[in-house]
Formats: C-alpha cells, structure tokens, sequence
C-alpha cells in the first residue's frame, strides 16, 4: 500500500529528506582547510559543499580529500579549500526520486550528493536520511 517500502520508493523525492538551509554543509572557496573541517564537524554529513561567493557550486570537500591533504602535509591553517576540494560533485535535483539519488550513491561508492536548483545549492542528501526514510 502507499504507506509501504513500495510506496515510499515510488512517491519520496530528495527535497522530502534533503538538509536544507543551516544544516547545508558550505564554505567559500578561499575558506582555509581548519575552518572547512570545523564545518564539516558541525554539519555532521562528513563533506561541505564549497560555493563561490555568488553561492554556486564550485564543488564538494570529502573524507577521501581530506585524507590526500593528510597525507601531502599541508599547512591546514593556510591552505585554502579550493585546492583541495573535487571539483566533479554529485548532484541531484530535489523532484528527482530519493530511490534514484541512492542508486546514484550505490553505483558511485558515496554518501552524499548535493542538490541543486539551477546551479545554486539548495541541499544535500545524506546515506543515512535515506536509510531513515525507509528508501534503502
């Protein structure tokens, strides 16, 4: 029935579980790699989306890039984001099928994926809000 697992994975769109307004992960492109990890910390999605100054996406700062600065022993209190943050995110829109952003995120082996209307972000869908949302 509608209320069932089918259910859910037919009507559940990404702007249904998406995080949305203070809880976005975001920094600016020269925000230095300490206060990028403090925002990752507190938005608690393990990523920050990285935005330019007009809010659009420039690109996503990851675990997975965190731990090649790691190991490239930068100066994380000088080192600005933009160098190290990928620049090929993930994205979704918020009518697409949460079911769809978790084969998105199956198939590409992450756990988060930036939502965008237009090229501004207007969220991001975590792994575990799907999981929440019955969808996985």
């Amino acid at each position: 029935h509608p209320g069932g697992a089918l259910g859910k994975r037919l009507l559940l769109k990404v702007e249904d579980i998406m995080h949305t307004g203070d809880s976005i992960p975001r920094v600016e492109l020269e925000t230095s790699l300490a206060k990028a990890l403090i925002e990752v910390s507190a938005k608690g999605l393990g990523m920050t989306t990285v935005a330019d100054s007009s809010g659009v996406l420039a690109g996503v700062f990851t675990d997975g890039d965190l731990r090649r600065a790691l190991d490239a022993k930068l100066d994380i209190n000088n080192t600005p984001i933009a160098q190290l943050m990928s620049v090929k995110a993930q994205t979704v829109t918020p009518n697409m099928l949460a079911a769809e952003a978790l084969r998105i995120m199956d198939e590409q082996k992450i756990s988060s994926l930036v939502v965008l209307e237009g090229n501004k972000i207007s969220g991001v869908v975590h792994l575990l809000s799907l999981l929440k949302a019955g969808i996985a």
